[in-house]
C-alpha cells in the first residue's frame, strides 16, 4: 500500500526541471562545464572511502566547487545508485519532495521514482524550480561523476531538530519498504558573512559535536555557538539516516571560505567537505 501524501499530482512522463543557475552558479556551456569539474576532480588529492554520508557545500562553484569535490571523491566513481539529497529551502516551502527529472547543460539526472513513491513526505515539484541552488549546484557533480546514479531531491523547510527527524525517519521508512541504500548528502554551507576566524572556529566547533554522531550534542552546540549556518537540520537528517546504516562518525575533510576566492577575508561564507563513516 503507498501512504504517500502527495501536495500535487506525480509528474507526467518525462518532466523536467530545466536549469535555472547555468551561466551563474556554474557555465552554462557543456565543454566549459566538463572541463572546471574535471579540473576539480583533478585538483582533489585523496582516497576513496565510500561514505554513508556526505556534507557538501551549495555556492557558485568559483567559490565553493573545490570543497564539494572533496565530499564526492570520497565515493567511488563507479556508484551507480541512488543520492538522497537533503537539502534547506531557501525559498520558505515546508520540506517536500520533487520527481522531476534534472536537466543539466551535460546531461539530465532521473529520480529515483521507486524511493520516492515509498517517501511519507509531500510531492510539491514547484518548490524546486525556485531558483533553488542547494539542490542544483549539485546535480553536475553527481552527473558528472556518476552519470548513471538517480536522486532523490529533499528539501527541508524546518530546520528544528524535530524537523529533521522528520526527514531522517521518513528517509528510513522508504529504505526499509524498497531495500534500496542509498548515499545521503547533505546539502549546506557554514557561517555567513562574518570574519574568516569567527566563521572558521564556530563552524568547527559546531561539527566537532557531531564527531561520534550524536545529533542532540550538535543541536546543543548550535544553541551554544549560535553560527549563521545554512542547512544545519540537513546535516543532522544526514547524520541520522547514516547511523541506521550503520556509519560510526564523521570526518570534517576539508574548510574553506569565500576569502580563498575573493581574497577578502573579512566578511566570509565558510564551505565543508565532510564524510560520515
Amino acid at each position: 500500500m503507498n501512504n504517500k501524501i502527495s501536495a500535487e499530482p506525480k509528474a507526467k512522463g518525462n518532466a523536467l526541471r530545466s536549469p535555472s543557475l547555468a551561466g551563474m552558479f556554474y557555465p552554462e556551456k557543456k565543454e566549459e562545464l566538463n572541463s572546471l569539474l574535471t579540473q576539480f576532480f583533478n585538483d582533489t588529492v585523496t582516497s576513496v572511502t565510500n561514505p554513508k554520508g556526505i556534507l557538501v557545500p551549495h555556492a557558485g562553484y568559483i567559490y565553493s566547487g573545490r570543497c564539494a569535490a572533496v565530499s564526492y571523491s570520497k565515493i567511488s566513481p563507479d556508484f551507480n545508485g541512488t543520492f538522497v539529497i537533503i537539502a534547506p529551502s531557501h525559498q520558505g516551502f515546508d520540506t517536500c519532495v520533487s520527481d522531476l527529472i534534472w536537466e543539466t547543460p551535460i546531461g539530465s539526472v532521473n529520480a529515483d521514482e521507486k524511493f520516492i513513491e515509498a517517501l511519507d513526505i509531500p510531492l510539491n515539484n514547484n518548490a524546486v524550480c525556485e531558483r533553488e541552488n542547494s539542490i542544483e549546484v549539485q546535480i553536475p557533480f553527481i552527473k558528472h561523476r556518476f552519470p548513471k546514479a538517480s536522486i532523490v531531491p529533499i528539501l527541508i523547510g524546518d530546520q528544528s531538530y524535530s524537523g529533521a527527524k522528520y526527514a531522517a525517519d521518513a528517509v528510513i521508512s522508504a529504505i526499509k519498504r524498497t531495500g534500496i541504500t542509498p548515499v545521503i548528502i547533505a546539502s549546506g554551507d557554514g557561517s555567513h558573512y562574518v570574519p574568516r576566524k569567527k566563521a572558521e572556529t564556530d563552524d568547527l566547533i559546531v561539527l566537532a559535536a557531531l564527531k561520534n554522531l550524536d545529533t542532540k550534542k550538535f543541536y546543543d552546540a548550535l544553541i551554544k555557538i549560535q553560527p549563521s549556518m545554512c542547512g544545519y537540520g540537513c546535516i543532522c537528517a544526514m547524520a541520522e539516516i547514516c547511523k541506521y546504516l550503520g556509519a560510526k562518525e564523521s570526518r570534517v575533510l576539508t574548510y574553506q571560505t569565500s576569502g580563498d576566492a575573493t581574497g577578502d577575508y573579512s566578511e566570509v561564507v565558510g564551505y565543508i567537505s565532510m564524510e560520515v563513516v
